[in-house]
């Protein structure tokens, strides 16, 4: 009897196939500078941690993770 958990094995048949390409179009190359691109931090510093001389950044409208402080 087989063990309830066993793989089964399919004799002949052949190990699924994976695509090395990127499933979306290729982008062009372009002679701009490409170096590293900053965002804009979507955040506020807590004025508290701040006060305190660490710096923490907090999403706008939630408390501070480590002092509890509203930050808006």
């Amino acid at each position: 009897m087989a063990h309830p958990i066993a793989p089964t094995v399919i004799r002949g048949s052949e190990p699924p196939f994976l695509s090395l390409e990127p499933a979306s179009p290729h982008l062009p190359i372009t002679n701009e500078d490409h170096g590293v691109r900053s965002r804009p931090i979507p955040g506020v510093r807590c004025p508290t941690c701040a006060a305190n001389g660490t710096e923490v950044w907090v999403i706008p409208g939630r408390a501070c993770g480590y002092c509890g402080t509203p930050c808006f």
